[in-house]
C-alpha cells in the first residue's frame, strides 16, 4: 500500500488520472462543499470545471491524504450522491440493486440471521460445489453466519474460469475495480483490466485469507448427487486420486458455473492433421507459437483476445471468420494501472467506493439498446434511435481500426443490430488484420489436411498450430454430475425431454429440494447491471436465506412449486421475445444466448436487471415448499 505522503506535483498527476466522477462524489461525501454537488456529471464537465475540481482535490490531499473508511450515508444522502453520479434518478428498484455497489458496508450484498444464529444441529453440512468467484464468495458468506460448509473443486487450484482459461492475452474485459469481491479493498491491480494470472492470483489470495480455501477440498470432481427422500440429504460421490469418496450433505449450492465445459468440435480429417490442434480452455503453457503457421476459429470475446498475441508469435497467422462481431473500446484496456491512481484509491477517503459506482454506472441505461422501438422503426429506423446511433459509432471505429480498408470492412462488418450477442472488447483485433501476416478468411472449414485447413472452395491454408476459440457448450450447466432428484428424476434427462435447461429465478428446481444453482438457466443478466461477482453475491444470498430459513424453523428442505416455476418461465420467455437477440433484425441463433434446438432464449434473464434483482434478492416463501424435520448428515465412507 502507498504511503500517505507524496509531494505536490504527483498528489495533482494522481487526481489528474483519476475518475473525476468518482472525485467529484468523494470530495463531497468527505466535504458537503455544494460547490461539487453542483459540478455536472463527469463527461459534460467544461476544462474550467475539471481544473476547478484537479485544483480542490489537490489542495485538499497535501493535507490530508491518507487511509480512512467512511461510512455509508444515511439513505436520503445516499440517493442523493448515486444520482449525481449518473445525473438519472435511480427509482426504488434501482436504488435497492445498486446501493451496495458503492462498497460502505463491510459486507455488501450479503445476508444475516433474521432473530439471531440459532443452534445448528451437529453434522449439518451445505456442500458447494466449485472454488471460482462465486464459491469462494459462497464460503466467506457461510462462514460469516457460522454455517459448515465444505467447498469440493475439481482442479488442484481456487479459480474457476480463471483456471481453464490460459491462452495468450487472457485478461477480464470488465475494468477489476469493478470485477472483484466487493468485501475486499487492499487489492491493487496493476492493470486497470486484470490479466488471466493476476485474477488467478487474487482469487487464490482471498481464498487463504478469508478461510476458504481450508476449507475446500481439490481434485475432488462431483460426478453424482442423489437426493435421499427418506432422510432428506443429498447423498454425493466425487471422483479423486485416491478414488471415490462418498459424502452427505444438507443442501448444495452449485458454482459450477455456466463456462465449465468446453465446446470441442470435431474436424473431418482431423487425424490426418500434422500439427497440433488447442482449444483455448484446454491450453497447454508449453505450446510453442514462435514462428509457426496457425491457424484459429473463433471471434467471440477469447479469439478477439488473443489474436495480436498470436500475431507476434506467428510467422503467419490464418483467421476463419464464422460470425461476424461488433466490437468497442475500453478506455485504458491493456494500459498499466498508474502508481498513482493506486495511491490515490488508498489516501482519498470513498474515492474507491465511488469509483466502483462510476465505472459500473455507464451500463445502467442499457436495457433499451436490446429492445426494438416500433415507432423508430416505422421512421425508417433498424432497431432503436441509441441502438441505430451506436451502429454508428462502432461503425466508425472500425472503419478508423482497419484504415479504411473496403476489403476488411466488407468481411467484417456484422449483419445484425449492436448489443444481439455480448459485447465484446478490441484488444487489437482489428489493428492485427491489417498486419502483413495475418489473414482473414470468410471461406467456411471443409475438414483439417495434413498440412493444414481446406476451405469448401478447395483451397489450403498450411498450419502447424490450429488454435480453436469455440468456446464452452452452455447448455450443459452441471455437466458432468447427475443430479437425481425426487421420484429418482434425472435433471440432464428433464431438461433433455422438455426444451432445454430452466430453473425459477435461476437457481430452482422443483423436485430437486436443498439445490441452488447459482449462474443457472436464464440467470446471466442481459444488460443493465453490474459485474459479475455482484450477481455471484446476490444469488448466494438468495440460497443462503433458504438455508437460514431451515435452521430457524427446524425444517429438513425447502424446494420450489411447480406452479411457480411455470409461471416464472412463462413469464420469462415472454420478455425474452422482446429482445433483439429473439428477433430477426439481431440475428436470432448467431449468439450461445439462444438455444437454437428450441429457439428460446437459454444463458440470460430477459429482465431488466432491477426487477430481476427483486425477483432474485429475497425469496417469495408462497412460492416454495419448505417441509420435513431437519436431519444431519452421516459421517464420510
Amino acid at each position: 500500500m502507498s504511503e500517505a505522503k507524496k509531494d505536490a506535483a504527483y498528489i495533482r498527476r494522481a487526481v489528474e488520472l483519476a475518475d473525476l466522477n468518482a472525485v467529484k462524489l468523494a470530495m463531497f461525501h468527505i466535504t458537503r462543499d455544494e460547490a461539487f454537488a453542483a459540478l455536472p456529471v463527469g463527461p459534460k464537465m467544461d476544462a474550467d470545471q475539471k481544473a476547478w475540481l484537479i485544483d480542490k482535490t489537490a489542495a485538499w490531499l497535501e493535507q490530508n491524504a491518507g487511509p480512512a473508511d467512511l461510512a455509508e450515508p444515511e439513505e436520503a444522502d445516499l440517493r442523493r450522491m448515486m444520482d449525481m453520479v449518473t445525473g438519472i434518478p435511480n427509482g426504488e428498484m434501482e436504488f435497492n440493486l445498486r446501493r451496495d455497489l458503492t462498497g460502505f458496508k463491510e459486507f455488501p450484498y450479503m445476508v444475516d440471521w433474521t432473530n439471531g444464529k440459532p443452534e445448528i444441529p451437529e453434522g449439518f453440512k451445505v456442500a458447494v460445489i466449485g472454488s471460482g468467484f462465486a464459491g469462494i464468495g459462497t464460503g466467506v458468506q457461510l462462514d460469516n453466519l457460522g454455517i459448515p460448509y465444505t467447498v469440493y473443486e475439481r482442479r488442484a487450484d481456487p479459480g474457476g474460469v480463471w483456471n481453464i482459461n490460459r491462452y495468450p492475452d487472457v485478461r477480464v474485459d470488465t475494468i477489476s475495480i469493478t470485477y472483484e469481491f466487493l468485501f475486499e479493498r487492499d487489492h491493487e491491480w496493476s492493470e486497470y483490466f486484470g490479466r488471466g494470472a493476476e485474477v488467478r492470483e487474487y482469487l487464490r489470495k482471498v481464498s487463504k485469507k478469508r478461510g476458504v480455501f481450508d476449507k475446500t477440498r481439490f481434485e475432488h470432481d462431483l460426478k453424482q448427487a442423489t437426493w435421499d427422500e427418506a432422510r432428506n440429504v443429498w447423498k454425493l460421490e466425487f471422483e479423486t486420486p485416491n478414488g471415490i469418496l462418498k459424502e452427505e450433505a444438507n443442501a448444495i449450492i452449485s458454482c459450477a458455473g455456466l463456462f465449465a465445459t468446453p465446446k470441442v468440435v470435431e474436424w473431418e480429417g482431423q487425424e490426418n492433421f500434422k500439427g497440433e490442434i488447442v482449444h483455448t480452455a484446454l491450453w497447454n503453457d508449453d505450446i510453442d507459437l514462435k514462428g509457426k503457421k496457425i491457424a484459429t476459429i473463433g471471434q467471440g470475446s477469447t479469439g478477439i483476445q488473443m489474436l495480436g498475441a498470436l500475431s507476434r508469435e506467428g510467422s503467419e497467422v490464418t483467421v476463419f471468420q464464422r460470425t461476424a462481431q461488433w466490437m468497442m473500446p475500453r478506455e485504458k484496456y491493456g494500459e498499466a494501472m498508474e502508481p498513482e491512481v493506486q495511491w490515490l484509491v488508498h489516501n482519498l477517503p470513498g474515492y474507491w467506493n465511488w469509483w466502483r459506482y462510476s465505472a459500473t454506472s455507464g451500463l445502467f441505461e442499457t436495457h433499451g439498446l436490446m429492445q426494438v422501438d416500433p415507432e423508430w422503426q416505422a421512421k425508417g429506423g433498424i432497431v432503436s434511435e441509441a441502438n441505430d446511433q451506436i451502429r454508428k459509432d462502432l461503425t466508425a471505429y472500425m472503419t478508423y481500426q482497419l484504415g479504411g480498408r473496403q476489403d476488411l470492412i466488407d468481411k467484417v462488418m456484422p449483419d445484425y443490430a449492436p448489443f444481439s450477442r455480448r459485447p465484446i472488447v478490441d484488444n487489437g483485433w482489428y489493428k492485427a488484420l491489417t498486419n502483413d501476416n495475418v489473414e482473414l478468411v470468410t471461406t467456411q472449414i471443409k475438414r483439417l489436411v495434413p498440412e493444414g485447413v481446406e476451405t469448401v472452395d478447395g483451397k489450403v491454408y498450411e498450419a502447424d498450430v490450429f488454435v480453436t476459440a469455440t468456446g464452452f457448450d452452455v447448455v450443459k450447466y452441471l455437466w458432468p454430475a447427475q443430479y437425481t432428484g425426487k421420484d429418482g428424476v434425472d435433471l440432464h434427462q428433464k431438461w433433455d425431454e422438455g426444451d432445454g435447461p430452466r430453473a425459477y429465478v435461476g437457481m430452482m428446481h422443483p423436485g430437486f429440494p436443498n439445490l441452488w444453482t447459482l449462474y443457472g438457466p436464464n440467470s446471466q443478466p442481459v444488460s443493465g447491471g453490474p459485474a459479475q461477482p455482484v450477481w455471484f453475491a446476490i444469488w448466494c444470498g438468495y440460497a443462503t436465506q433458504c438455508i437460514i430459513k431451515m435452521l430457524e424453523t427446524g425444517h429438513a428442505q425447502v424446494d420450489v412449486k411447480q406452479d411457480a416455476y411455470d409461471r416464472y418461465n412463462a413469464e420469462l420467455d415472454a420478455e425474452a421475445h422482446k429482445l433483439i437477440s429473439m428477433n430477426e433484425v439481431g440475428g436470432v441463433g448467431k449468439n450461445y444466448y439462444v438455444n437454437t434446438e428450441h429457439m428460446r432464449l437459454q444463458v440470460n434473464s430477459p429482465f431488466y436487471s432491477p426487477y430481476y434483482h427483486k425477483l432474485c434478492s429475497k425469496p417469495v416463501w408462497d412460492e416454495l415448499e419448505i417441509t420435513g424435520d431437519l436431519k444431519v448428515p452421516e459421517a464420510a465412507e
